[in-house]
C-alpha cells in the first residue's frame, strides 16, 4: 500500500540528497561565517555560493534579500 503525506504545511519529507549534503555541510563547514579565522571563512564562502545558486534558479539578484538560517544576515 502506498501512503501519501497530506500534510505539507507543516513539514515536508527532504530529498536523500539534500540530507545527504546538509550532513556535509554539519560536519565539514561549522565555522562562524561572521569570524575570520579559515573555518568562518570556509562557512562564509559556502554560504555566499549557496545564496548565489539560489539567487539564479530563481532568476533574481544574488543580491536580493534571501533569508538564510544565520544570523550575520539578520
Amino acid at each position: 500500500m502506498n501512503k501519501i503525506y497530506f500534510d505539507n504545511a507543516a513539514t515536508t519529507q527532504i530529498r536523500d540528497e539534500v540530507i545527504q549534503k546538509m550532513i556535509m555541510v554539519m560536519k565539514d563547514f561549522y565555522g562562524n561565517p561572521s569570524s575570520n579565522h579559515s573555518f568562518g571563512r570556509s562557512a562564509k564562502s559556502l554560504m555566499e555560493n549557496a545564496r548565489k545558486t539560489i539567487a539564479s534558479s530563481l532568476n533574481v539578484s544574488s543580491y536580493t534579500n534571501l533569508t538564510l538560517p544565520t544570523t550575520p544576515y539578520l
